[in-house]
């Protein structure tokens, strides 16, 4: 049932669907499951330019997906792995959430 949610835990999953409802954004995450890249090879892989590769992984960083680390010249992204499985949990029980439940006992609508 979605009223098992509050307000502040939809709030927080509809915010994190918006920034993994862009398709760039989530080939990011797929590559950075792998280990670290840099923007450059990101936005290569995804046949980006450079400036739109940031711009999604300044996304995914504020959104809490992503860490970024300063190794010498280059500035590595990485999935925070802890957030990512908490995402993956909090998604899953919403799906689970939005299921019909089979045994309702609620007058149901005329339609």
């Amino acid at each position: 049932m979605v009223s098992a949610f509050t307000t502040r835990q939809v709030e927080r999953i509809s915010s994190t669907l918006a920034v993994l409802g862009e398709p760039h954004r989530l080939q990011m995450l797929r590559w950075l499951r792998r280990g670290p890249r840099t923007a450059g090879f990101l936005a290569e892989a995804l046949g980006v330019s450079p400036s739109l590769a940031s711009h999604h992984l300044s996304v995914l960083v504020d959104a809490g997906l992503v860490t970024r680390r300063q190794v010498g010249t280059f500035v590595c992204y990485a999935s925070d792995r802890s957030r990512v499985k908490a995402v993956h949990r909090e998604l899953g029980r919403l799906a689970g959430a939005l299921l019909p439940d089979d045994q309702s006992t609620e007058a149901s609508a005329p339609c």
